[in-house]
């Protein structure tokens, strides 16, 4: 073949590669550029809803609902000017806030304001003169307040705002002073009362006189069959939490902490004790005692406990917690003038309750093992199961008010409310 003819094939093929080459490359980036088009189109058409959903998310873990310990944890945020406050919300409704002092100096709590803006919900408590009286906190110390009707149900996620009005008495600068905090978590399941009745015997001081100036009492018409009676059918139930044994010299070898009683100074009477160390539940007459059986619990330790007597011309049935405890009432002796005293008993030497008391029931009628049980099991907040026979209800609740509907309401002589309990 020719030289030039040579020359002219191999330049044919150079511009041929080049051709397939440049078409190549271009196809290429034809191409990329149809992906990068479709994926730009993708994000157009599907950017608004994956950016919804990384806001949903976001939203959801700010408010805990991926944190396993949200339904029984609380954060708090701010409260500055006070020590540590910590928060939890019941099922009933109840925040339980609880504020420590930090300032080194005495502070008086006068009102907490929580406010729920999801629900734009508002709730208020303001101590007075017999709920939580002048709740001063020392300096290290802290104090437990309710506000009541402020969180949701059980599991349901809450971001509350509080306001904690405090004075600084006996300060150059007392105030009025206010400290602002934010509280958020999930509601527990708790269910707790926002108040309770709390009674403060002198110790190893007889309550027979007026040595015992913290108790309530109503005097009950004889229509209800506890008044001006000898052996009546009753049945008593409630909860009890009392820190430590109320007797001489508190040794434990004998002590008398009135519950409830059935008489006011005069006249044998059927009074609700406790007695170590055997821990045995007492209907006291002075003179005939009905017993139960001891009890392996040692109830004098700060703790909540259920407590019921039904008693008849048979047998006295007792419960102490969630175990029973049945006696033959073998001395069928109990006498009533009329007056019920809570957290009393004036007769025989006995002692005053030093403790707190809640949803107290009073029957005249003899309730079942199945019923003090069904009782125990709705809780410190329960209250009754049944109307026949309940002559008062009072859950003690911040009130002194009979709710059984027969406006036996109760008269304060020296005890009072507190949320500050365990």
């Amino acid at each position: 073949m020719p030289f030039n003819a040579l020359n002219n094939r191999e330049k044919e093929k150079t511009e041929d590669s080049y051709i397939y080459s440049h078409t190549t490359k271009h196809l290429t980036l034809l191409t990329k550029g149809k992906r990068s088009q479709s994926a730009l189109e993708y994000m157009m058409t599907y950017g608004w809803a994956i950016l919804i959903i990384v806001i949903v998310a976001v939203i959801l873990y700010s408010m805990g609902i991926f944190n396993p310990s949200s339904s029984v944890s609380s954060t708090v945020i701010g409260f500055s000017g006070l020590g540590s406050v910590t928060a939890q919300c019941t099922a009933n409704g109840v925040l339980r806030i609880s504020i420590g002092d930090s300032t080194g100096n005495l502070i008086n709590i006068t009102g907490i304001t929580a406010k729920d803006p999801a629900i734009t919900k508002i709730s208020n408590f303001k101590p007075n003169s017999t709920v939580d009286p002048n709740p001063l906190i020392r300096p290290g110390s802290s104090y437990i307040f309710s506000v009541p009707d402020i969180c949701p149900s059980a599991g349901t996620h809450y971001a509350i705002t509080v306001a904690v009005n405090y004075t600084e008495p006996g300060q150059p600068l007392p105030g009025p002073y206010q400290s602002l905090g934010s509280i958020t978590g999930s509601s527990t399941s708790t269910v707790l009362p926002a108040f309770v009745a709390s009674f403060a015997a002198p110790y190893n001081i007889s309550a027979t006189s007026s040595n015992d100036n913290s108790y309530m009492y109503y005097t009950l018409p004889t229509s209800t069959g506890l008044a001006n009676v000898v052996n009546f059918t009753f049945t008593i139930t409630g909860w009890v939490k009392m820190p430590k044994e109320n007797g001489p010299g508190n040794t434990g070898q004998w002590m008398a902490d009135g519950l409830f009683s059935f008489g006011f100074y005069n006249g044998p009477y059927a009074a609700f004790i406790f007695t170590p160390p055997a821990v045995q539940e007492v209907i006291h007459t002075c003179d005939n005692d009905i017993h139960s059986n001891s009890f392996s619990v040692n109830v004098f330790n700060n703790s909540w406990y259920f407590f019921a007597a039904s008693i008849n011309s048979t047998y006295g049935l007792f419960q102490l917690g969630q175990t029973q405890s049945v006696v033959s009432d073998y001395y069928n002796y109990r006498a009533s003038n009329g007056y019920v005293v809570v957290g009393a008993s004036f007769y025989c030497a006995d002692f005053g309750l030093i403790g707190d008391l809640a949803d107290l029931q009073l029957y005249n009628s003899s309730l079942s093992s199945q019923e003090l049980m069904s009782i125990y099991k709705k809780g410190i907040t329960g209250g009754p199961i049944t109307s026949n026979g309940l002559v008062a209800f009072w859950p003690l609740n911040g009130t002194l008010k009979d709710y059984s509907g027969h406006g036996f309401d109760l008269v304060d002589n020296g005890a009072f409310f507190t949320s500050n309990y365990n």
